[in-house]
């Protein structure tokens, strides 16, 4: 079985650097971005992403338009962003978002949900 693979776009970088330790702990291979430039670049370089997981400040920035590039570039990637309450939550579902987790929340968290959106897309596969 092919290992995981999640890029992670979060503008704190030593959450950046928590969260990359823990999902490579869980068997992923991790990559990380600084830029939403930075983000869309590792994506075309890579075969397969499985998962981005990307902060609320990125998600919103609506010149780079993350979320709907990298849709662009695969409607099969799976998308996390991650926010707080002061976070335009309906703005980053309409770009497109999989899924929206609400801070405060653990690196396991975080980790369970990239996982979630793995295994429902493997879900789908099966049926």
């Amino acid at each position: 079985m092919k290992k995981p693979c999640i890029v992670i776009n979060i503008e704190h970088e030593h959450s950046s650097v928590v969260l990359a330790g823990t999902l490579w702990m869980k068997g992923c291979d991790v990559y990380l971005a600084n830029s939403p430039k930075e983000c869309l670049k590792i994506i075309k370089d890579l075969d397969k992403v499985d998962v981005v997981i990307i902060g609320a400040e990125f998600a919103m920035d609506r010149d780079a338009m993350l979320i709907v590039n990298i849709k662009k570039l695969n409607m099969d990637i799976k998308i996390l962003a991650v926010g707080d309450e002061s976070t335009d939550k309906t703005r980053i579902i309409d770009y497109g978002t999989d899924e929206f987790a609400l801070k405060p929340l653990s690196m396991e968290n975080v980790a369970d949900k990239a996982f979630m959106l793995i295994a429902r897309d493997a879900l789908k596969e099966d049926n």
